[in-house]
């Protein structure tokens, strides 16, 4: 098993009644998520999503057909609960899995949560934002800057529980000791940017402070949305 010292905060923020975020830590499996759908029926969505991942027997010689297998039936589980209970209908939730294994980390993605790999040196993004945004990023039509203003930045192109039929993104990236991952939702890193996660890593040695300092620099800043920081760290 790989070893890993992890921490993890989420917080309501400033502004919201209900926090609809959610993480998961259990051993090597690490997980965020970010729900949507009112009367508190995100944050049903988000734990579901999370409850099937940490259930999940995943197979350590196949970890991306396992992650394909388990996302695809939270997806279906959020999808049957929402068909049998009116006030749930239309929810749905973001979902960002790293399940470490033998030096790699393999990932399992869908929304606009994120997954970076610090390395010590530079922050490496492994997920893309799947929303309107983003994809007016990547067309070059909006710059980074102008997206985390844009009146559509919460609008998400893909989602977990809101279509039988989903689609996400599967990797694998290699891990060496003392490379730090961090998970997280939009309501921190609309509000901190990459530099000053990186400063923020280079600064604490301990992740669960890391975390802490980055939750509370998004507060700080007007916590507009839920904030979530996972921070885990390979060590030898």
């Amino acid at each position: 098993m790989t070893m890993m010292r992890v921490g993890a905060v989420t917080h309501v923020g400033q502004v919201r009644k209900v926090n609809q975020d959610g993480y998961l830590v259990r051993d090597s499996l690490l997980a965020v998520a970010d729900g949507m759908g009112g009367h508190q029926a995100g944050e049903v969505a988000s734990s579901l999503a999370l409850q099937v991942i940490a259930d999940w027997p995943f197979a350590e010689d196949n970890p991306l057909k396992s992650l394909q297998e388990a996302v695809t039936q939270a997806n279906l589980k959020i999808l049957k609960l929402a068909q049998e209970n009116r006030e749930l209908s239309g929810m749905g939730t973001t979902l960002s899995v790293a399940l470490i294994v033998n030096r790699k980390v393999y990932i399992a993605h869908i929304g606009d949560s994120r997954i970076y790999k610090f390395d010590g040196m530079s922050l490496q993004r492994l997920t893309e934002d799947h929303s309107i945004v983003a994809e007016l990023v990547r067309s070059g039509a909006l710059s980074e800057k102008e997206a985390l203003v844009h009146p559509h930045r919460n609008v998400l192109t893909r989602s977990l529980g809101t279509s039988p039929q989903v689609f996400f993104d599967l990797r694998e990236e290699s891990m060496s000791d003392g490379d730090v991952l961090l998970l997280c939702t939009d309501g921190l890193y609309s509000l901190i940017s990459e530099d000053e996660m990186v400063e923020i890593l280079v600064g604490s040695t301990d992740p669960q402070l890391a975390a802490e300092r980055m939750v509370e620099l998004a507060n700080a800043r007007g916590g507009h949305d839920n904030i979530t920081a996972l921070v885990a760290a390979m060590v030898d």
